[in-house]
């Protein structure tokens, strides 16, 4: 859903009995969506493959636009509901593609519509959203789409690859022999240094100790940055700050440019409009 099919539905169920599922569930999205300035335009759902999403606005050129390629976790989403994350964004500014891995097989089974594997699917995004049309391009992954979203900006020569909670490779590569699936183009990959190659953001709550270690893990392995998030003991990075009011300005640093203006954030200007509790790792 978007933002405003969120708005649309908290008017239309608003006489219904308050303690119903449906009104209930609503108006708690409604409530948790980051309160912004008034954007130009709204985010409509385009809903082009069974795999894929893409969030739009009627407004702009893709030569002046971000677009964020979301590799969702096990339940189809970054971590906590598509309109609170949407409703970060200014639409007229960024675009956003959410992949989803319907064979919970950490998207090595492809995506349904864009091709049968990991290495199938990835290229064919371009006949549907090319990357390569944007001003800007940032894969973004949690949970068991953290690592995927970080093989996907080095496979695609994205401008950057997150990963939020993502899992390190040795565990991962074990995954993929469970399914039946070689891990070794997945590790040729992670080991080639394409040129140019991506910036590597790696998110993790400082208390949760699985996160941790994963993370320093795949550190060593990729030429990448850590991002603790300290005092946050929870998996779910992006809700926690949610929760928080935090998460506008904490998207920004993840991504590295405004979620209003889509300008660089430097990283002296991160620090300052970034929560004091997190911190930026060697």
């Amino acid at each position: 859903m978007t933002p405003e099919e969120v708005r649309f539905f908290d008017g239309a169920l608003a006489h219904d009995p308050v303690a119903s599922p449906d009104r209930e569930w609503v108006s708690k999205m409604t409530r948790f969506i980051p309160t912004r300035e008034s954007w130009p335009a709204e985010f409509r759902r385009k809903g082009i493959l069974k795999g894929m999403t893409l969030y739009t606005a009627d407004i702009g050129s893709c030569d002046g636009k971000t677009l964020i390629i979301g590799f969702t976790g096990p339940f189809h989403r970054l971590g906590l509901p598509s309109p609170l994350l949407l409703g970060c964004l200014n639409p007229a500014l960024y675009d956003v593609v959410l992949l989803r891995d319907f064979s919970k097989r950490l998207f090595s089974k492809g995506i349904p519509g864009l091709g049968a594997d990991f290495f199938q699917a990835l290229p064919n995004l371009k006949n549907h959203v090319d990357p390569a049309e944007y001003r800007n391009c940032i894969a973004l992954g949690a949970s068991s789409g953290g690592l995927p979203a970080v093989l996907a900006a080095i496979l695609l020569k994205l401008n950057r690859g997150v990963s939020i909670g993502g899992l390190d490779f040795p565990r991962f590569a074990a995954k993929l022999r469970d399914f039946g699936v070689s891990d070794d183009p997945y590790a040729a990959l992670l080991a080639s240094r394409p040129d140019p190659f991506p910036e590597l953001l790696l998110v993790f709550g400082a208390g949760y100790a699985a996160d941790v270690v994963a993370a320093r893990g795949l550190h060593g392995r990729v030429p990448s940055r850590l991002l603790e998030v300290k005092a946050c003991d929870d998996h779910l990075v992006l809700a926690w700050k949610l929760l928080r009011g935090r998460l506008p300005k904490f998207l920004s640093r993840v991504l590295g440019q405004s979620v209003d203006t889509g300008e660089p954030v430097e990283e002296g200007l991160a620090d300052v409009s970034a929560d004091s509790t997190d911190r930026p790792l060697p």
